[in-house]
């Protein structure tokens, strides 16, 4: 026999034994299960109804003059008689999993007693703390550990972060909070990053104590709480934003420390797919507290976000705010998540509004956020020694939005009625096609349909309109607009709508990578599939005029985050098998097939018919020799930063099809490790991972660390925590608690846990870093002028000196567009240049800081460094790491240049880029030869070669009377045709487009006096070279480009990308000194 079972046979034998004397005057008793019987529950029995009857019967020879039961030893109450009594038994106290009913009874001078041992098991809810892996929530954005809490029913699971840690990733800061949800019926997708309570704007819940209050075994509410002061949230820092941008932030709300505590009670019902958030506010000063109250939220996975808010998908600012909900896609399809603000309790505003920046966006629960930046007063006050409390609903949904909606609508008490129906397309079911129901000029609810193609849900009574889309199909009837259908939901009563979407066709594409000078061999290639025309049905645009501007989101999708470029349909990537296959809408089409700017380009015309699929046969050469250097793009984010949704399938998938030999994964406050996704793609051949972080501070800019290691026992895998973290409830500059300096940010990043014996660090984006610090890159050496003031408001020391230090590299050029071009040579190159004017040896690195996947900034910027393996699965990534403090790298979209600077002495000194070689090169009598070879693929086409040397520096940007960015004077500009010659390189003459344009030259310097360095730039002009359209697609001009001719015309003086790529210094000491003299050493 079980022990449990055991367990309940035994009270019930002791019961009996009791019974057996207790007779009258000594006389045998009658037998208990003769004189008094528990019907049900019976002995042994197991209750699955969450509201059941004790049901209890004495014998037919006589009435019970008195009777009691009690349950679990809390009596009950019983109706009827006089043979037959029943209690009704709720929910609630004092019911358990595993239960005890005892009945005394009393007939005349006999008492009676029995037991009954039951399980009470209906579908409950249930709060535990998780003690195995196989409790844990599962998905890409999973992080709950062992040692977490569950919150779980049979619908839906949430795990809330265990309390008193730290972890500097995104909102979630602290612990404490929610982390992981997931609908049972669909496990494995989990896409949330984490929701914040905020107490403050900039202050949130620093939860330290964490209590299962109900573990939901009386079948109510399970309920967990946890509490903890209010702390600095360091990931954000509104105030300087705001007030940057000339607006009014309450000053009771900058980093203010009150004497406060919170707590939040995580509540689950049986059956729910949502948990109700009740943050409560305790008040310990002698005087009323307005706060302003709400919560910061990240969904961060690969989400679309959307609000019921009179817009559409992609809306980041409203001051009427009914639910933010966000959609998955991709990987994430199936799976949703949603916040359901309630009115506070006494506010004269019902409503509330939200802000999203950066990934991040931030609820400020019954107050307008644009009134409170013009000066509106906290309408949650809490009062003196008192407390009050806000509410809100957490939803995971199947995936879509429309799981919000009804959500709110349970919440709110609105009577609602179900919309159901289904997309066809050429009479087949189409799963995964988006349904918006309208209402005025907005949204209302967005729906996916389900695997059968059908979608359903509960919306309030109204008159709606609804239409279907799903990418690669014309809207119904063939229609460039969608076709909406008039509903209207009754409340109670089921309304149907059905659309039909036309046939659509298909694109297969099949690539080969032929090796250069001639052969048959071919083997298939990572690539990325363009298709270039123009869409047929274009997706709707709703516009809406907001005090951030005029904002455009969409009817089916977010069109703000990762559009695809002008002249582009669509775009996929090949993997390892070199094949792709996707729907495209009929119509004539140019393919182009590309592996960034080693490669030739393949192109076909194409006609997609309905029905059909077409297919491609392309071939690719390699006609740019690289050989010694590998690629590297230094800034590259995913899923696991909080403001990219690219996957970590796709972010693979796509670097190897762009040709990137390295990518370097610097997820903001993460470390990701691509190795495992590359291996499972059978990627190994076309692509290595280096482990990096972006190190994001608020006001002062961001800093990329690599290689790194990961950390696996935390969230991040191991974040660098430059705020630093304090005692709890003390993480306020009032008590002294700063974030790092510069200088101390890079020691920890280089010396820190996760870092490794050759960690380097580059500053990203570098007019982040010297414009807010007001650092002055011109003066020897360079200082900051940031006052006392403003340091304080960074949450810097005030009293910390020079705030310049001098980083190993740093990010001049990130990004794949024209604007991103600009900055560097105008505002980026001069910041550089001063550096080296005064000796600080810095490397310039260019690459994307990609965030996205589709609007190709991933098909960008590059840089190359020596290597001692030509082979992607060969890179050692302290190599590259080394390479980059030395200088030894060239950077380039397009074209790829190497410089080398030789010794016209005699010598036979060479300076130059290689992995055995120097940067350096001393000549005896101030002479030396520049030699420049440029390489590019004929689709990338140059003009123009600058030569820098010592260069001159002019200021392009001045802050409070500080000069802050810079641009530089070249020595020597050179053009086509007068100076040097593009030549054309055939690689391969059986494949069209498999030749390079290369140029080769000399430039003598003589008569050096002082040390000098040499940087090249080589770049292509508008009017003169044609843009690098479709490869690098961005920042085309729209106007004149109206059909598919026009975008096959190369595009002359059409705007587009141009060519670009620069080298680092090179450094002649010719002065007879020993070693390098700066041009400013003497200043």
């Amino acid at each position: 026999m079980e022990l449990r079972k055991l367990c309940w046979v035994l009270p019930s034998v002791v019961l009996l034994n009791w019974v057996a004397g207790c007779g009258s005057d000594g006389e045998p008793a009658e037998s208990p299960a003769a004189a008094v019987r528990i019907v049900s529950p019976a002995d042994g029995s197991t209750v699955t109804t969450f509201r059941f009857d004790v049901v209890v019967e004495t014998s037919a020879t006589g009435s019970a003059t008195e009777i009691a039961v009690t349950l679990n030893g809390v009596s009950l109450p019983l109706t009827g008689g006089p043979q037959r009594y029943v209690a009704r038994v709720e929910p609630g106290p004092p019911l358990r999993d595993e239960n005890t009913l005892v009945v005394t009874a009393r007939t005349g001078s006999r008492s009676f007693r029995v037991g009954a041992q039951f399980r009470y098991l209906p579908p409950k809810a249930v709060a535990k703390r998780i003690t195995q892996d196989s409790e844990l929530v599962r998905g890409p954005l999973a992080h709950g550990r062992v040692g977490d809490f569950l919150l779980a029913n049979t619908v839906a699971r949430f795990v809330v972060q265990d309390v008193g840690q730290r972890d500097l990733y995104s909102v979630g800061t602290f612990g404490g909070n929610i982390i992981d949800a997931e609908l049972v019926a669909k496990p494995g997708r989990d896409n949330f990053l984490e929701i914040q309570p905020a107490l403050n704007v900039e202050t949130v819940i620093n939860a330290q104590t964490v209590e299962i209050v109900n573990d939901g075994q009386d079948g109510t509410a399970a309920i967990l709480r946890t509490c903890g002061p209010d702390d600095v949230l360091d990931f954000v820092n509104p105030s300087t934003i705001i007030r940057g941008a000339g607006l009014t932030f309450p000053d009771s709300a900058d980093d203010k420390d009150y004497e406060i505590e919170a707590c939040t009670d995580y509540i689950l019902k049986p059956g729910k797919p949502y948990v109700q958030m009740v943050t409560t506010v305790f008040n310990n000063e002698d005087r009323d507290l307005g706060l302003y109250v709400g919560d910061y939220i990240n969904g961060s996975g690969e989400l679309e976000q959307w609000t019921s808010s009179n817009a559409g998908l992609g809306e980041i600012l409203t001051a009427n705010l009914g639910v933010l909900a966000y959609i998955g896609y991709g990987e994430a399809e199936g799976v949703s998540y949603g916040v359901v603000p309630l009115p506070v309790e006494g506010s004269p505003e019902p409503r509330s509004s939200f802000f999203t920046t950066s990934g991040v966006s931030y609820i400020m629960q019954s107050q307008s956020i644009i009134r409170v930046i013009f000066g509106e007063s906290p309408n949650f006050v809490v009062p003196a020694r008192g407390s009050k409390s806000y509410t809100r609903y957490f939803v995971v949904g199947g995936g879509s939005g429309g799981d919000v909606v009804e959500a709110e609508a349970e919440a709110k008490g609105l009577a609602t009625g179900t919309l159901r129906g289904c997309v066809h397309a050429g009479g087949r079911l189409l799963p995964g096609s988006r349904v918006s129901v309208l209402r005025g000029r907005g949204v209302a609810a967005p729906y996916v349909t389900g695997d059968d193609g059908c979608f359903v849900g509960e919306l309030p009574e109204g008159t709606y309109q609804v239409a279907a889309s799903r990418r690669g199909y014309m809207y119904e009837g063939n229609s460039a607009s969608p076709v909406f259908h008039p509903v209207t939901v009754r409340a109670g009563e089921t309304t149907e709508v059905h659309m039909e979407l036309p046939a659509t066709g298909r694109l297969r594409v099949e690539v080969r990578e032929l090796l250069p000078g001639g052969g048959a061999s071919a083997a298939p290639v990572p690539a990325r599939v363009s298709v270039v025309g123009f869409d047929p049905s274009p997706e709707p645009v709703i516009t809406l005029d907001s005090i951030a501007g005029q904002v455009r989101t969409g009817t089916f999708f977010d069109i703000g985050f990762d559009p695809v470029p002008f002249g582009l349909v669509w775009l996929e990537y090949a993997g390892a098998d070199g094949t792709v296959e996707f729907d495209v809408e009929p119509g004539q089409y140019q393919v182009f097939v590309s592996r960034g700017p080693e490669y030739s380009l393949f192109q076909q015309p194409i006609q997609i018919a309905a029905g059909q699929t077409t297919t491609v046969h392309a071939a690719i050469v390699r006609v740019v020799d690289t050989t010694g250097f590998v690629s590297s793009d230094y800034h590259v984010h995913t899923i696991h930063s909080a403001d990219s949704r690219v996957n970590l399938t796709d972010r693979a998938l796509q670097f190897a099809g762009e040709g990137v030999d390295n990518v370097i994964v610097t997820d903001h406050h993460a470390h990701t490790d691509l190795t495992p996704v590359i291996e499972r793609l059978g990627l190994q051949r076309f692509l290595r991972s280096t482990i990096g972080e972006e190190i994001t501070t608020w006001d002062y800019g961001h800093f990329n660390a690599y290689p790194l290691k990961i950390d696996p026992s935390r969230p991040s895998r191991g974040s660098t925590d430059w705020a630093v973290a304090a005692p709890p409830g003390r993480d306020f500059p009032q008590y002294g608690s700063f974030s790092l300096s510069p200088a101390e940010l890079y020691e920890l990043a280089v010396n820190g846990p996760t870092s490794t014996p050759n960690t380097t660090i580059q500053i990203n984006h570098i007019d982040s870093f010297f414009q807010p610090l007001r650092i002055d890159t011109s003066l020897v050496p360079p200082q900051t002028f940031l006052s006392p003031e403003q340091r304080l408001a960074f949450r810097l020391d005030p009293n910390g000196g020079n705030l310049f230090f001098h980083f190993p590299a740093l990010e001049l050029w990130n990004g794949a567009g024209r604007s991103h071009q600009a900055q560097f040579l105008q505002q980026r190159i001069g910041i550089w240049m001063n550096h080296l004017n005064q000796g600080l040896r810095t490397t310039f690195i260019a690459d994307t800081d990609t965030h996205e996947f589709r609007n190709l900034n991933t098909a960008g910027a590059r840089t190359w460094t020596p290597s001692s393996s030509d082979e992607p699965q060969n890179i050692d990534p302290a190599e590259v790491a080394r390479a980059v403090d030395a200088g030894k790298a060239v950077g380039g979209q397009g074209p790829y240049v190497q410089a080398r600077l030789l010794a016209a002495d005699g010598s036979g000194g060479i300076a130059d880029f290689t992995l055995s070689g120097s940067t350096d090169v001393r000549s005896q009598n101030g002479a030396v030869d520049l030699e420049i070879h440029v390489q590019a693929p004929l689709w990338a086409e140059y003009d123009t070669i600058e030569i820098y040397a010592n260069a001159q520096t002019t200021p392009t940007l001045t802050v409070d009377g500080v000069p802050t960015l810079f641009t530089a004077v070249p020595e020597r500009v050179l053009r086509l045709g007068t100076d040097f010659t593009r030549d054309q390189v055939v690689v391969r003459n059986d494949v069209p487009g498999a030749a390079r344009w290369e140029t080769r030259l000399t430039i003598p310097f003589r008569g050096l006096a002082r040390d000098t360095w040499f940087v090249v730039v080589v770049k292509g002009s508008d009017g003169v070279s044609r843009p690098m359209f479709p490869v690098f697609a961005r920042d085309l001009r729209s106007q004149g480009n109206s059909v598919l001719a026009d975008l096959l015309d190369g595009n002359l003086g059409e705007l587009g990308t141009m060519a670009l790529a620069a080298t680092n210094a090179l450094y002649a000491d010719v002065d007879g000194e020993p070693g390098f003299q700066a041009p400013w050493s003497s200043r």
